[in-house]
């Protein structure tokens, strides 16, 4: 899942298209006009074509002879690709996209962490552990989690997430960490600065105390209650973001 950077000619036209389709304003079947494009961009048919090509990766324009390049069904689009859930809550958060992703991290997470508990090995719980003293160091230190706080809070966040993944001594579970990355940084990325507590880091904690532990019950009870106070946490964010 290619994120691509929204800095210069490229980036700004892959991004305002990926709005416009997400949005709707670029409805299915539609052909995208590249003339059109370099004109209202003005820029070069090249970066048009690259920008395009991103989409096409994305799953959302397909091109055929005589054709032309043309926005593809909704169910061609990579919807776990991180741009695209972006574009996808760009008109605010909905309550199915929060439930759809609510739902998916449910069925992976909870399993995985039974499976880390009865196969963890010392390498994995350092890895976890190194993961939630990252996410409680930069907590410390930026209590608000302003700027590169955040950053780095999202990064241990998807960190012991992924770790936890590895740690189920599957190879397949370890994969899904290619979907659960994104949902993991979009998810973070959504919460507003000061909204983290020291909540969210005991939640992650009592993870880790039923996988050292190798109390696989536990582990899958913890982040269940884990996934339930970061569904309420995006709940909340939706509740004011919708007018009274």
């Amino acid at each position: 899942m290619t994120v691509f950077s929204k800095r210069g000619l490229q980036g700004q036209l892959v991004d305002t298209l990926g709005r416009r389709i997400l949005l709707g304003e670029l409805a299915e079947g539609q052909t995208i006009d590249l003339e059109g494009l370099e004109s209202e961009f003005n820029v070069s048919r090249t970066v048009v074509r690259e920008a395009l090509r991103v989409l096409t990766a994305k799953g959302l324009l397909d091109a055929r002879p005589r054709t032309g390049t043309f926005v593809l069904p909704r169910r061609n689009w990579k919807l776990l690709d991180e741009d695209v859930m972006l574009w996808r809550a760009e008109n605010g958060l909905s309550e199915k996209l929060l439930n759809e992703l609510d739902q998916l991290r449910r069925i992976i997470e909870p399993a995985a962490a039974r499976l880390a508990a009865l196969h963890r090995s010392e390498e994995d719980l350092s890895a976890i552990e190194n993961a939630l003293e990252r996410m409680a160091r930069v907590y410390a230190e930026h209590r608000n989690l302003h700027s590169n706080g955040l950053a780095e809070h999202v990064q241990a966040d998807i960190d012991f997430h992924t770790a936890l993944l590895r740690a189920t001594a599957n190879e397949l579970v370890a994969h899904m960490d290619m979907s659960l990355r994104p949902i993991l940084n979009f998810r973070d990325s959504l919460i507003p600065e000061g909204q983290q507590s020291e909540q969210f880091l005991d939640a992650h904690r009592a993870v880790l105390v039923a996988v050292k532990a190798q109390d696989a019950d536990e582990a899958e009870l913890a982040m269940l209650q884990l996934l339930s106070e970061a569904a309420d946490d995006l709940t909340q964010l939706v509740n004011q973001q919708t007018p009274a």
